[in-house]
């Protein structure tokens, strides 16, 4: 069996030595010497650091990234000012193109009425020639009529005078459709 370290610490009796204890125990020399050397360490480095923190170029880099913090702030409130104008943009030109689109359908109405219209127009004018036609017609005829009334007696020139007007009667609605 392996033998069993304990270590005992021998408790003096007068009071004068309780004060160098520390709960009932010494600290040892090592530690001591450990926390010496680490608070040491640690001061030196804290001034090394603070030193370092009041140097110029330390103050100049806090005041550089002061300036980047500022211009990048204002980067992004233009960015964001670009960003709205870009919306209002995308939606003026969404406006024009739908406006776009409805005069263009509007257009094409406007066409096909007018196309519809000449036709219109062209047949119209198709039945009005017709109808000069078949007056001009009428009146020769009118005119062949009196003449033969005229040349067969004098009472057919009353007869032929009154028909004149009965065949313009019957010719005015056909004229007028």
């Amino acid at each position: 069996m392996a033998p069993t370290l304990y270590h005992y610490y021998l408790l003096p009796v007068d009071d004068d030595s309780k004060v160098l204890m520390l709960s009932g125990r010494k600290l040892p020399v090592w530690v001591a010497i450990l926390l010496i050397v680490l608070s040491v360490v640690l001061f030196i480095t804290t001034i090394t650091f603070a030193v370092m923190a009041y140097s110029p170029a330390c103050k100049d880099g806090h005041r550089m990234e002061q300036e980047w913090r500022n211009n990048t702030h204002n980067l992004e409130r233009q960015l964001t000012q670009a960003h709205e104008v870009l919306r209002q943009t995308e939606a003026y030109a969404a406006a024009c193109n739908q406006t776009a689109a409805t005069l263009m359908a509007s257009l094409e109405t406007e066409k096909a009425q007018r196309q519809k219209q000449q036709e219109l127009v062209q047949e119209l004018q198709g039945e009005n020639a017709e109808l000069k036609q078949k007056l001009q017609d009428m009146t020769a005829e009118l005119e062949r009529l009196r003449y033969n009334h005229k040349n067969t007696s004098n009472s057919g020139n009353a007869l032929g005078l009154s028909v004149v007007p009965v065949l313009l009667a019957l010719s005015l609605p056909a004229l007028l459709t």
